[in-house]
């Protein structure tokens, strides 16, 4: 006996394109995320330290101006990338 033909399966449905911008902004979302939060505890930490009247030394003035300097770099970058991505939207003119 012949067997019945095997109705085809369907397709699966086509997945969207990748959105680069999309990524890379959760991704800047992420990473300032995180520095915000590194920056609470190390400000935290030290503002403990000094409450309690333990010596904040170097370390502490240190840290703070470290994490702001990666900070502002972060926000720069993130700047530059929004401005490039309004810069390829816009077409040549015609």
């Amino acid at each position: 006996m012949a067997e019945a033909p095997q109705p085809p399966t369907p397709l699966p449905p086509p997945r969207p394109a990748f959105d680069r911008e999309r990524f890379v902004l959760k991704t800047l979302a992420v990473v300032i995320g995180a520095q915000l939060l590194i920056y609470g505890v190390a400000a935290g930490i030290c503002g403990q330290r000094s409450m309690a009247g333990r010596p904040v030394g170097q370390i502490c003035p240190g840290t703070l101006e470290q994490l702001q300097s990666g900070f502002d770099s972060t926000l720069n970058l993130l700047l530059a990338l929004l401005g490039g991505a309004a810069i390829s939207r816009v077409g040549p003119p015609s």
